[in-house]
C-alpha cells in the first residue's frame, strides 16, 4: 500500500516537474528534441493498463487456472512493495526539499493507500483471484491518475518543483507500468500450452 502511494506521487511530481518550466529557460528547450513528456508517459501507462484489463478479462478461465493465480497474487504483491516503497522515497522527498507539497501528498498518498489496502487479500477461490485482478487494474490506474492530478496540483499552486521530484513521479509511473506489464507477461506464460515433454 506504501508503495503505491509512493507511486502516485512520484507520478504527480513528473507530471508536474515536466509542465513546470523555468522562466529562464523557455527560450532554450525545443519541443521538437525533448524527451517523452509527462503527459505523454502517462497517457501511455494508461493505455497499458487498460490493455491489462483486456487480457484478464479474455483469460478469466485459462488452461492452468493455478498459473494464472500464482501469476496474479505474485505480481500484486510486487506492486504493493514496489508503491510502498516509492511512497515512503517520495514522502522523505518532500519533507526535506518540498516542504510547502506535503498537504497535497498527504491527500494523494491517503487515496492511494486505501486502494492499495484493497490489494491485501489472500486470494484462494476463482471468484476472489477475479476481484483481485480488477483490484489490481484499478489500483495500477488509481496511482496513475492521481500521480497526474497531483501534478497539475502542484503544478498550478507551486513555482518551485525540484528536478528530483520530477525524477520521483517519473519513477510512480515506471512502477505502475512495470506491474502491468510484468503481470501481463506471466499471464501469457500462465495460458499458454506448454509442450509436454
Amino acid at each position: 500500500m506504501r508503495y503505491l502511494l509512493s507511486v502516485i506521487l512520484a507520478v504527480l511530481l513528473v507530471t508536474t516537474e515536466g509542465k513546470v518550466v523555468p522562466t529562464s529557460d523557455v527560450e532554450n528547450q525545443q519541443t521538437d528534441t525533448q524527451p517523452l513528456q509527462l503527459s505523454d508517459h502517462i497517457r501511455e501507462a494508461q493505455n497499458l493498463i487498460n490493455n491489462l484489463g483486456a487480457q484478464l478479462q479474455q483469460q478469466l478461465n485459462p488452461p492452468d487456472q493455478k498459473d494464472f493465480n500464482t501469476a496474479i497474487k505474485e505480481e500484486t504483491t510486487n506492486l504493493v512493495s514496489n508503491v510502498q516503497m516509492f511512497l515512503k522515497n517520495i514522502s522523505d522527498e518532500i519533507k526535506a526539499k518540498t516542504p510547502e507539497l506535503e498537504g497535497i501528498w498527504t491527500n494523494m498518498k491517503d487515496k492511494v493507500f486505501e486502494t492499495f489496502n484493497n490489494l491485501n487479500v489472500n486470494p484462494e477461490t476463482t471468484e476472489q483471484m477475479n476481484q483481485l485482478s480488477t483490484k489490481f487494474q484499478e489500483g495500477v490506474q488509481t496511482l496513475v491518475s492521481e500521480s497526474e492530478n497531483a501534478a497539475k496540483t502542484i503544478s498550478e499552486n507551486s513555482s518551485k518543483v525540484q528536478e528530483g521530484v520530477t525524477r520521483l513521479t517519473k519513477q510512480a509511473i515506471d512502477i505502475a507500468v512495470q506491474a502491468s506489464q510484468n503481470l501481463s507477461n506471466k499471464l501469457q506464460q500462465a495460458t499458454t500450452p506448454q509442450p509436454e515433454n
